[in-house]
């Protein structure tokens, strides 16, 4: 059962007519499962100055690789992916430096 819904995203960096950069992002919402990051996984990110916050479940259809993540209002950065199980991807976060 999914019960969260969040937003991938997908950051495109161009530049416009005058040659000035440009930045568009490409959003798609799919259901997932928000949980915990495990001790396994936060500390060893943390010795090197990455702090994981929060972890998703999502789909492996739904994700195409996108590096950000929207969840209620918050933006996180994907700092780890991996396929867990049959069709299923883990999707371990830190907070998006703004």
């Amino acid at each position: 059962m999914w019960k969260d819904i969040i937003t991938l995203r997908t950051e495109t960096i161009g530049q416009d007519d005058d040659g000035y950069p440009t930045t568009t992002y490409k959003d798609v919402e799919v259901y997932a499962n928000k949980k915990s990051v495990v001790r396994a996984e936060f500390y060893p990110a943390y010795a090197v100055g990455i702090e994981a916050k929060i972890a998703f479940e999502v789909r492996s259809e739904d994700y195409a690789g996108q590096k950000d993540i929207l969840h209620e209002g918050k933006a996180y950065e994907v700092i780890r992916s991996f396929q867990k199980g049959e069709g299923t991807v883990e999707l371990t976060c830190s907070d998006k430096a703004v």
